[in-house]
Parts: C-alpha cells; structure tokens; sequence
C-alpha cells in the first residue's frame, strides 16, 4: 500500500510541477498584456446594416 501512496504522491508532484511551469511560461510570455478594462475602440453597430 505504501508503494501505491508513493505512486500517486509522485503523479500529483509531477502535475503540480508542470502546472507550475505552465503559469510561470503564461505570466513570462504575457508582459505586455492589457491590464484593467478593454480598450478604447470605435464601434459599429453591426445589427442595423442598411440593405
């Protein structure tokens, strides 16, 4: 039974550990992301195009 706790520990280090890397990767290839609110753009209602 210990060999089975040691198995799933090892599983859960390993995802952890590539979970880590993922948000590290994620937080280091978005520094130039847009933070608060959505930009300022000019906007077109599109629903009421004149046919």
């Amino acid at each position: 039974m210990k060999g089975f706790f040691k198995f799933i520990g090892s599983l859960l280090a390993v995802f952890g550990g590539v979970v880590g890397a993922l948000a590290v990767f994620d937080k280091i290839s978005n520094k130039n992301r847009i933070k608060g609110d959505y930009l300022e753009c000019d906007t077109t209602d599109y629903t009421q195009i004149d046919e």
